[in-house]
């Protein structure tokens, strides 16, 4: 069999079986669907039930629709005997032979798929008589468009549509398209359908409705009269429309309007405004077409800005070009403000850690580290603002705890040695030391530069340094250093920090710090060995929200 044929035929032949034909289906049409892509077989549902949905009475009750119908069509019918078989006989095609004697006036197939252009159907109508088969198809966005774009070019789709209006007269238009005056009796493609009356001083009516398939369809609609009417197209596309100072629609409005005095006016983006005070008599239509001027600056040849003067033409004005779209660096630009939290851990550079005593009973003081352990963890909180490139860090606060056991030797205040209070010396060293240290910070500038998703910040400027150093020896710190010691410390802090833009304004920040020990407490031993508070290197990781 020619494979240009129904590509349904061999399901067609697997379902009858050589059935015998029948009188009742002599009139009717087949109707079969199946996939045009491997897996899209729910498509062949949708195509039934729009097939459906798009047959009137007559038409539906003469159509076979699916593969469910055809079965039910053929249910009890007698096996014939297989034509063209036998060894005396021989048909052309026994294929066609076959498919005419299920006895369908018509027979159409449609192949049905949706990919990356919308929805496409291929259809082929086939009569069982001559063998003949009428091949078509489309492709459209809509599925009921495309199904019927197709089968509009190979089998009888169009419809009549009767338009009537009270009073008559209006004129109709469909889709857009004028088509004639009322009443109205006209063909019309098959679906959905917008139409539209319009007459002089009556309210425009518009509806949208389903034409059948080959089958009849009516509207009729009473338009109102209105005392006046006012038209009104504007351009360029987007231009506000108001009358009497109320906004009222853009780019085009057909409306009823009381008689009188009206102020129209016309206003758009980069244009100029049009006002115009208008009179409407009684049973009068107001019509008015306007184009806004520009008042963009006209450049001559030379590129200078030039104004049309008297009696001379305006020359045309060119737009400017549209923006270009934000890259992801202007949009990390645009955000000015930011605020993180991140965990934080810092090594002191060193053996030294300065604190002193604030009470009346000596004048101890920290002095050196024991124990090897320098290594402090914490957390940090910052907010900031920024210029594009440059900004500066408002307020940063760090707290930073030891997770180690210290040891801590103690010494005195420069120039003294005993306690003053008793006139003897207190204990020279810590067995176990607790330390909390803050570090507020102000006011730091930053400068900043974005890379892709990335941001690379640096800030310098002052940092303040204090806390509570705290021996945790029952039997020494209840009697003697109770109240612990305090670090007072002014430092110089650079920070670098890295932030990665995941989404919107929300980062992950990673950032490297160094403390510099400018002025702050100091203590000697008995040596008199002279101990300051030491530099110190950390890091930051958290997450944050750019504003």
């Amino acid at each position: 069999m020619d494979l240009q044929k129904p590509y349904g035929v061999a399901l067609v032949l697997a379902l009858t079986l050589a059935l015998a034909p029948s009188a009742a289906l002599a009139q009717k049409t087949l109707w079969l669907v199946r996939p045009l892509y491997p897996g899209q077989e729910t498509l062949v549902d949708r195509t039934e039930k729009a097939l459906d949905k798009l047959m009137p009475g007559d038409a539906r009750k003469d159509s076979v629709i699916g593969h469910q119908e055809l079965a039910a069509a053929l249910k009890g019918q007698t096996v014939a005997e297989v034509p063209c078989f036998s060894a005396d006989t021989r048909c052309p095609d026994p294929i066609d032979v076959f498919v005419a004697g299920l006895g369908f006036e018509r027979i159409v197939m449609i192949q049905g798929g949706q990919d990356e252009a919308g929805f496409k159907y291929r259809v082929a109508a086939y009569d069982p008589k001559t063998g003949k088969s009428n091949p078509a198809v489309a492709t459209n966005s809509n599925l009921e468009k495309a199904l019927l774009g197709a089968l509009a070019k190979v089998v009888p789709a169009a419809s009549t549509l009767d338009v009537r209006s009270t009073p008559a007269g209006a004129t109709v238009f469909i889709d857009d398209v004028k088509v004639g005056v009322t009443p109205l009796n006209t063909q019309v493609l098959p679906g959905e359908r917008v139409i539209r009356f319009d007459l002089k001083l009556h309210q425009p009516v518009e509806e949208t409705i389903l034409i059948p398939i080959r089958g009849a369809a009516s509207l009729e609609k009473t338009l109102d009269k209105v005392a006046a009417r006012i038209v009104i197209n504007a351009l360029p596309v987007g231009t506000e429309i108001s009358i009497d100072g109320a906004p009222i629609g853009k780019d085009k409005v057909d409306r009823g309007i009381a008689p009188g005095e009206h102020v129209i006016r016309l206003s758009a983006e980069n244009h100029k405004s049009f006002e115009q005070t208008i009179s409407v008599k009684p049973d009068q239509q107001y019509s008015l077409d306007k184009t806004l001027e520009s008042n963009l600056p006209v450049k001559d040849p030379n590129g200078k800005a030039a104004v049309a003067g008297k009696g001379e033409p305006a020359q045309p004005v060119t737009p400017p070009p549209p923006p270009k779209p934000a890259t992801i660096e202007d949009q990390i630009y645009e955000r000015r403000s930011y605020f993180h939290v991140t965990f934080e851990t810092a090594t002191l550079n060193g053996s030294r850690l300065v604190g002193r005593r604030f009470d009346t009973e000596g004048f101890g003081r920290t002095t050196s580290f024991i124990t090897p352990s320098r290594t402090l963890v914490g957390a940090s909180a910052e907010f900031g603002t920024f210029g594009k490139y440059f900004g500066i860090t408002v307020f940063g606060l760090s707290w930073l705890t030891n997770i180690d056991n210290w040891r801590m030797n103690v010494g005195y205040t420069p120039g003294e040695r005993c306690e003053a209070s008793l006139g003897t010396c207190f204990a020279t060293a810590l067995d176990s030391v607790k330390t909390n240290l803050v570090v507020i910070r102000a006011l730091q500038p930053q400068v900043r530069i974005a890379l892709w998703r990335f941001q690379l910040a640096l800030q310098l400027g002052l940092e303040f340094r204090t806390g509570q150093i705290i021996g945790l020896d029952e039997g020494m710190t209840t009697t003697r250093y109770k109240d612990g010691f305090v670090p007072l410390d002014m430092l110089l802090a650079g920070r670098f920090n890295v932030r990665f833009f995941v989404v919107d304004g929300m980062f992950l920040q990673l950032s490297a710090n160094y403390t510099k020990y400018l002025i702050g407490e100091r203590s000697t031993d008995d040596s008199g060995t002279l101990f300051s508070s030491p530099d110190s290197l950390g890091f930051n990781g958290g997450l944050g929200y750019a504003f």
